[in-house]
């Protein structure tokens, strides 16, 4: 039940989050609402806001319902079982709130066309260079100390260090994400060509920013984890907490830029405007043939896309779709694993431990001692591995015997406890107490033995 509480604790509020985004979108910005381009008269039209507060109430509906779906699922016991109900609740978080946004954006376009609203475009990308600020990256040594600061624990802890690497990392790919996931295309709006400079500094501005808050943030969560990394507790809300801020400090950026969008552009559209609704399906998904681009900046906001015109387009949503799909289908397979018959057996010259294609060998000349546990050691912390709640195995550490390789399942006592004369610790199991504990007596028997 406490795993079930953690799971859910790290997702259940991301559903008004993203029904607070949403419920933006009925606000326009850059003559954009729900995805679609309308006129300044269209601000005021009856229809049109009836449509909105219809949008408005689906979405709380839809944000009430995934939270309603989520609370009993708090209470359910087995990991296999949690996560399944978890990515399935998160496969609903994804394409439910895109329901109502598909056909509020389908209805005001048939709107658009029944009130004469809809502008001829030109089949090219029309782009006004002028209206394009010079290039003014930051530069890649702003990114170099997050890099830095997760490496820093290393300093005082090597059994952490493909954590601490990956950490590191992060920086490094958000400054690539800064850097090359932004199109030097200008926020033209209309004819006010100063309008579009400020626009696209706007979103310049803040997409760096957005950047910056994650690879800092990274550093934060590095450092974090080195004094959190042998108290459990800790560190799981250490990462929840993580996930929280960053997703609001980023949401609040994308809010911020929205906001400056929306007052900017609020007289925009009584004249010529940019109208290119027919190359987002649904308000959502881009698809232009005669844009050579894979990643597009989204009309609003500071987000990005990819051009599904392109092959390379298709090949990622279809990867994305599956992988949503599939996500209900992740709990069983880590119940497959978690259920792996676990191994344990002497021979003439080796300890051996194994669960799949892992296999644990530690031969008698090596071992110092051997113990008979009744208890896990205090304080386990999986540093690489596998954690379930019926299989642990990998590296991990524990206080008062350091860093040890383990394969046993949790729930089945004793263990055995081996230290060689190298100070290496192994910690094996196997689901049969009986047959544990007739290999701890053989073992020691040879121990005795070859004394």
């Amino acid at each position: 039940m406490i795993f079930s509480i953690i799971l859910w604790a790290s997702i259940i509020w991301t559903a008004p989050l993203i029904c607070y985004m949403l419920v933006n979108e009925t606000k326009f910005k850059k003559n954009i609402v729900i995805g679609v381009t309308l006129p300044y008269e269209a601000r005021e039209d009856e229809q049109v806001q009836r449509i909105l507060e219809r949008f408005k109430k689906q979405q709380i509906s839809i944000c009430i319902i995934l939270i309603v779906i989520a609370v009993p699922c708090l209470f359910v016991r087995g990991m296999t079982v949690s996560f399944t109900l978890w990515c399935t609740w998160v496969d609903l978080l994804i394409i439910l709130p895109n329901i109502p946004y598909v056909l509020c954006n389908r209805t005001l376009k048939k709107l658009k066309l029944e009130k004469g609203w809809k502008r001829e475009e030109s089949k090219g990308i029309w782009i006004d260079t002028e209206a394009i600020p010079p290039n003014r990256w930051l530069t890649p040594w702003v990114f170099l100390p997050a890099v830095l600061l997760c490496l820093l624990p290393l300093i005082w802890d090597r059994s952490f260090w493909p954590l601490y690497v990956t950490f590191a990392a992060c920086p490094a790919l958000f400054w690539l994400c800064y850097r090359y996931l932004y199109r030097n295309k200008s926020e033209t709006v209309d004819r006010n060509v100063e309008l579009s400079r400020v626009l696209t500094q706007v979103r310049r501005y803040n997409w760096g920013k957005m950047w910056l808050v994650c690879a800092y943030s990274f550093s934060a969560l590095g450092i974090g984890t080195f004094f959190t990394r042998n108290y459990p507790v800790w560190n799981i809300i250490l990462i929840i907490s993580f996930g929280f801020v960053v997703s609001v400090a980023a949401i609040r950026i994308e809010m911020n830029t929205r906001k400056v969008q929306e007052r900017l552009t609020a007289q925009s559209g009584k004249d010529w405007y940019v109208d290119d609704d027919d190359k987002w399906i649904g308000g959502i998904i881009y698809y232009n043939p005669n844009d050579s681009r894979l990643v597009i900046n989204n009309r609003i906001g500071t987000n990005s896309s990819i051009n599904v015109a392109r092959t390379s387009g298709k090949i990622l949503m279809g990867s994305l779709i599956l992988l949503i799909l599939a996500m209900p289908f992740t709990g069983v397979l880590l119940g497959s694993i978690g259920n792996r018959e676990i191994g344990l057996e002497l021979t003439e010259t080796y300890i051996v431990s194994t669960c799949g294609s892992s296999e644990y060998t530690v031969a008698f000349e090596e071992i110092e001692k051997a113990e008979l546990l009744e208890k896990l050691p205090d304080n386990m912390i999986r540093t690489y591995g596998t954690g379930m709640e019926n299989l642990l195995r990998g590296n991990f550490s524990a206080e008062g015997i350091g860093e040890m390789k383990v394969c046993l399942d949790p729930n089945h006592a004793p263990f055995i406890l081996i230290t060689t004369h190298g100070n290496k610790h192994y910690l094996f199991g196997s689901r049969d107490a009986g047959l544990t504990n007739q290999i701890y007596d053989q073992l020691e028997l040879k121990l005795d033995r070859s004394k």
